[in-house]
């Protein structure tokens, strides 16, 4: 997968995880609505990315919880001449296991960036227990979950490129 379009998913896998971009410790991904739901459970939320050239990021996680680089409280404190702001649809079904983790299922985001890095994107992400799910290690995303969609705006589903998206 190319490393500038991993910046964007990471912030899905991380965000999906509250997935995209960022590292999940666990082989799952936290996910708000799941309190109280056991078995498979349907959910969706939305986030928000934004970064400057500088590096500097904020990311609404969609859950209250909030994600910055220190000095950064909001998009308006980055740099507007370099911002580039992403807004992620995500939707996911599969079984929690008891933990705040999705540890089943599949996850999947609809992104649209604005700015300097202008792009739509769609993410699939599927666990091993999914059917879709191949095991092909180039499309790991962490431990056992894998993309299966990983679309591009006028270049199509770079996992797969047999399925367009």
């Amino acid at each position: 997968m190319r490393a500038g379009h991993r910046a964007v998913g990471g912030g899905l896998a991380a965000i999906g995880l509250v997935l995209a971009g960022t590292a999940v410790a666990s082989a799952g991904t936290e996910v708000p609505g799941h309190k109280g739901r056991s078995g498979d459970v349907n959910g969706h939320y939305t986030s928000l990315y934004a970064y400057d050239a500088s590096g500097s990021f904020y990311w609404d996680l969609g859950d209250g919880r909030v994600r910055a680089t220190p000095g950064v409280d909001g998009v308006d404190d980055l740099d507007e001449a370099t911002l580039t702001e992403c807004d992620y649809q995500v939707n996911y079904r599969g079984d929690f296991g008891g933990d705040p983790f999705l540890n089943s299922g599949w996850i999947m985001n609809q992104i649209h960036c604005s700015g300097v890095d202008d792009g739509n994107y769609s993410y699939l992400i599927v666990h091993e227990s999914d059917p879709r799910y191949t095991g092909d290690p180039e499309w790991a995303v962490w431990g056992n979950w894998e993309y299966h969609v990983y679309g591009e705006r006028g270049v199509g589903n770079l996992a797969r490129p047999d399925h367009h998206v």
